[in-house]
């Protein structure tokens, strides 16, 4: 029986590149490969092993994996998948193929992928896949991963109850995002194909087994994560309920509690707080004095000896017209009926908070220092990087840049997320920071005439350029100097 050997291969998205290794070999034609290796007994799975052939061959994390592609050849199966380049630092790399000196190069290129079936790629069949789908995987990996492309928030649809000056909140449990925190009920987000108020009955009849009419839109929040992505919060209030709220759901909820309006729990998700507070500004913004003075116009407009009966019928029927001017309330802009909310600049305690409320598994700092107008990198024979480490257990995120650089004040300048080779979800952040003198182990400056030696520290870029940094590091450098601010031209 012939054994088949099993293989993983990445198509490693770098922004617009793809990364490749051009192998060169003694008494063989230079060719071209995509990262990857064969599946080991210790593997957890398929993805486990392309990530850990991603550590050992190029010292790299990428974020979230899909399955692409399945090339079947004598003996061997090899599954690829499509993944983004998160972090590259070759100096980690620990394959095998690079302790061998006789087997020759694997020297790390960036090509277009419209090119790969141009190269003398092995096996060929994967680079005319490559080609064939260079606009297709792309588009993939953006709906996967909130890559660059056309903006889709998500919408989320809050439904406010309250009894007296008490609101509903429930507590999450075994969702995976803020378990243990009050948040809402009933709440949830907006499907395809349904009105923001067919959602809230929905979700009211999911989570709390009532039934809701009259619901109405009182605010509209744009709320942004620290340190992850925004979106679109409708927030309303019923004009009547049917039922008694049960916790319809325990799987996704521990328990429902009321709580005052003006004194909610510590422990409450940051976007529920603020909404709560938006709601009572805006119900408190409504005028109460509509009615008296519109009954007081009427009045004066009747002439003497008008009939009874038709007054009567007039005066209840301007009452019903106001009840629903009052309950539309009018949202104009400037008014309680819209706010921002998480769009100022995050602190370091604010973005490590939210990593841990969404339940990642360690946090890496990444650091954009300048030091004389220079962006500083880790520099070896073929590639750039930013300085960075995985925050330790009980670090604040400060203690652990002051382990890259002598770093005073910083500013938030992105954040990404990945899986380590560990198959650890991780978010990593970025920081910048002007730094007031040199850190330990950087390259001293070279004497014009003289060639520099390759430093072991951190050396600076050139001006005006991103070196040879991976596509998402050189996103952070731009974010952090303000793009034209320092000349950086966009790869």
């Amino acid at each position: 029986m012939t054994s088949v050997r099993h293989s993983v291969r990445a198509i490693l998205f770098d922004g617009d590149d793809i990364v490749l290794f051009r192998r060169v070999r003694a008494g063989r034609e230079p060719y071209w490969i995509t990262p990857g290796g064969g599946v080991e007994d210790t593997d957890a799975g398929l993805e486990a092993a392309l990530r850990r052939e991603l550590d050992e061959e190029l010292g790299a994390t990428a974020g979230p994996a899909l399955h692409v592609f399945t090339l079947v050849e004598p003996g061997r199966l090899s599954t690829v998948f499509a993944c983004r380049l998160v972090s590259l630092d070759l100096s980690r790399r620990s394959g095998p193929e690079f302790l061998e000196p006789d087997i020759g190069l694997h020297q790390v290129r960036r090509v277009r992928p419209e090119e790969a079936r141009t190269l003398n790629m092995v096996p060929p069949e994967l680079g005319e896949y490559i080609s064939a789908n260079a606009a297709t995987l792309p588009a993939l990996l953006d709906a996967a991963t909130y890559a660059p492309g056309r903006y889709r928030p998500v919408v989320d649809v809050h439904l406010l109850l309250t009894d007296g000056e008490k609101v509903l909140l429930g507590r999450r449990q075994g969702t995976g995002y803020a378990d243990g925190e009050w948040q809402i009920m009933p709440s949830g987000h907006l499907e395809e194909g349904e009105s923001v108020v067919d959602a809230a009955v929905r979700e009211a009849r999911e989570e709390l087994g009532i039934e809701v009419d009259g619901c109405e839109v009182v605010h509209v929040m744009h709320h942004h994560n620290a340190g992850g992505t925004a979106r679109i919060g409708m927030f309303l209030v019923p004009h009547s309920i049917t039922g008694t709220p049960v916790n319809a759901e325990p799987h996704k909820c521990a328990e429902l509690a009321w709580f005052p309006l003006d004194r909610l729990p510590e422990r409450i998700v940051p976007y529920s707080r603020a909404g709560v507070e938006a709601v009572r500004r805006a119900l408190a913004a409504r005028s109460p004095g509509l009615p008296t003075a519109i009954d007081a116009t009427l009045d004066a407009a009747r002439p003497p000896g008008f009939p009874a009966a038709i007054d009567a019928a007039i005066d209840t029927a301007i009452d019903t017209a106001i009840d629903v001017v009052r309950d539309a309330a009018p949202v104009v802009s400037g008014s309680p009926g819209f706010s921002l909310h998480g769009w100022d600049v995050p602190g370091p305690a604010d973005l490590v908070a939210e990593a841990v409320r969404a339940g990642f598994e360690e946090v890496t700092v990444c650091l954009v220092a300048r030091l004389d107008g220079a962006v500083l990198v880790h520099s070896d024979d073929e590639t750039d990087r930013l300085p960075a480490t995985v925050v330790r257990p009980g670090e604040s995120v400060e203690a652990a840049l002051a382990r890259l650089a002598p770093v005073g004040e910083v500013t938030f300048a992105g954040a990404d997320d990945y899986v380590s080779h560990r198959g650890r979800a991780g978010r990593r952040l970025a920081f910048s920071a002007l730094l007031a003198e040199a850190p330990a182990g950087m390259a001293p400056k070279v004497p014009a005439g003289m060639a520099p030696e390759v430093p072991r520290g951190m050396v600076p870029l050139p001006a005006g350029s991103l070196g040879r940094l991976p596509y998402a590091e050189g996103v952070f450098v731009r974010r952090a100097s303000w793009g034209v601010l320092y000349g950086l031209s966009s790869r």
